[in-house]
Formats: C-alpha cells, structure tokens, sequence
C-alpha cells in the first residue's frame, strides 16, 4: 500500500521545528472525513498508541528501570503500518485495497485531526475550530515513585524556554498534551504534537507550609519593598553558595531553629540584592515569607542555553 509519509530529512526538520505546519479547518459534521466518525476516533486513538501492549513500548525492563525517564520520538512508520494493520480487516478484494490506496492521504490528515481531539473528546472539552497537520509527535516514558506517590503531579512541555536576568526559566509556547495516562501504578506515558526544548514537572500546589530544603538551607525571598521585586520570588534563580544561608539550630541537641540566628544570615543576603525594607530590619511577617516552603519543580531542558539547576528541583 503506498504512503504519505515524511521523509527522514523532513521528518527530523519537523521535529526541530524548521517546517511549516500546515492548519487543516475541521469539520465538525464529519462530512469532509472519508471515515465514520466513530472510526476515525479509534484509529485516532490506535495512533496515539491506545490499546497498544505495553511490552511492545517497551519491549525490555532494562529500557526502562526503576526511577526513570525516557524521551523519545514516535516513528510515523511504525504508527502507519498500525493504522494499515487495522485498515486491512475491510479490505477483502482489490477493489477494497484499491478504494483504501485512492483515499489514504486524506485518511493521514483526518487522523492527524482526530488525534489532537482525544483528549478534549475524553474531557468533554469544546473543540478548536483548527487542529495542526504535519504533526511530529514525540513524548516521555516515565517509571518512578513521583507517579504512585504524587497522582495531582502535573507535567507541562514547552516549545522553547529563555533565562531572565535572574537566572529564572521562563517557559515559552506551552505544547498541548495529545495524551497523559498512568499505564501502571508507577508508569507515566505522555506524547506531544511537537518536540518540546523544555519538560516541567510540578509537584501539586495542595497549599502552602512553612519548611526548608533537604540540606537544611533556605534562598531568601523578596518582600515587595521594591517595584521590581515581587513578593515571594526568589532572589536568584540560579543560587550560588553565598545566596544560600543554613537555618541554625540551638543548642542542646533538641532541634529547635534559633530565630536570632537564621534571620542574621538571611538579613545578610537581602541587604546585598538591595531587599530589605525601610526599616532595615526583619519584621516577623517578613520572616515568615522567608520560611515559606512551596511546591517544587524539575526542569529538563535541551538547547544550547545556559542550563540553571540542572540536578535541583526548585520551588515555583
């Protein structure tokens, strides 16, 4: 059967963003598809790999271990000859393969519009007047105790992302998921119509709490003293080890913080990013913005940009 399909030079091309991308108008009848509507979303989902045995994912354990992460890009070809497996069970003649051969690239774009439906279909979302052809979908395979642990975990792709004067990640074109489902317990699957440069991983802001990091230290916040300084943000995205300042313990064993002494170090750090207010003092509520513990979010960026935090999580 002959296909539509990319070849490897425009396939990577599209990957990397360089091609255009076509817009496909949907019709939201059906009546320009040359499938039945509940056809075409089932082979919209085959394509998203629904249904597919897990161990033809992932054909070995060793692909993915125990606390880990793979990204990956999806072979056209492969996802073809899936839709070509289905499609055969009609064709019973040459004339049925014939028929399929005539329609088949307008089968690929209706399926490619169908498979930025699923989700909003699944959530009983209201539907984009236009989808994106030309799609080069990639995704994430992730196996790890942040899947069973945390279910609200929030995953979100950027197209590209850039580093503001303070060191901080600033996402930019956030890529709609195609799909986000928990395969097992532990096991996270994610696919994106585009190539993301960034992936987050957000734990869910439940509510906030008072604590420290792991290492038992604390990166100083702004308090709104100054216009340019809003409440709450972290005074370098990118810390360095004397923009960090240990919370002191008293005495004695007991595990007490020693106030007095943890907001000296922090008095230390504000006053050289110019961020204390007009009375050069900590006041108590100021210190409580201090000790505010957020959610926290791991970044992985690809690019040749600086890379803040690469082994952190960060809160956000």
């Amino acid at each position: 059967m002959k296909k539509n399909l990319p070849e490897a030079g425009q396939y990577i091309n599209a990957l990397k963003g360089t091609t255009q991308v076509k817009t496909l108008r949907l019709s939201m009848n059906f009546q320009e598809s040359v499938l039945p509507p509940a056809l075409e979303d089932w082979l919209g989902r085959l394509s998203l790999l629904y249904g597919v045995p897990f161990e033809h994912l992932v054909p070995n354990a060793a692909m993915l271990p125990l606390e880990s992460l793979r990204f990956f890009y999806v072979d056209p070809n492969w996802t073809s000859s899936l839709v070509d497996g289905a499609l055969s069970v009609g064709a019973q003649s040459s004339r049925d393969t014939a028929l399929i051969r005539s329609v088949y690239e307008q089968v690929q774009h209706s399926l490619e519009a169908s498979m930025q439906l699923v989700r909003r279909r699944l959530a009983g979302a209201e539907l984009p007047e236009q989808v994106n052809t030309g799609m080069a979908v990639s995704g994430l395979l992730m196996r790890s105790q942040l899947v069973s642990g945390w279910p609200g975990l929030e995953i979100a792709a950027y197209e590209d992302y850039t580093i503001d004067g303070r060191q901080n990640i600033v996402p930019v074109g956030k890529i709609e998921n195609l799909r986000i489902q928990r395969l097992a317990p532990d096991v996270m699957l994610c696919l994106y119509g585009k190539m993301p440069k960034l992936v987050q991983l957000n734990e869910p802001k439940e509510g906030l709490a008072f604590g420290v990091r792991s290492d038992g230290k604390l990166v100083p916040r702004y308090m709104g003293y100054q216009s340019d300084q809003p409440v709450g943000a972290f005074v370098t995205g990118n810390p360095k080890p004397e923009d960090e300042t240990a919370v002191a313990r008293r005495s004695g064993g007991l595990n007490v913080i020693d106030v007095a002494a943890t907001k000296a170090g922090l008095v230390t750090i504000l006053n050289r990013y110019n961020a204390m207010g007009p009375s050069g003092t900590l006041t108590p509520a100021d210190f409580g913005i201090q000790l505010i513990k957020s959610a926290e979010q791991q970044s992985f960026l690809s690019g040749t940009d600086t890379q803040p935090n690469p082994n952190d999580c960060t809160d956000y």
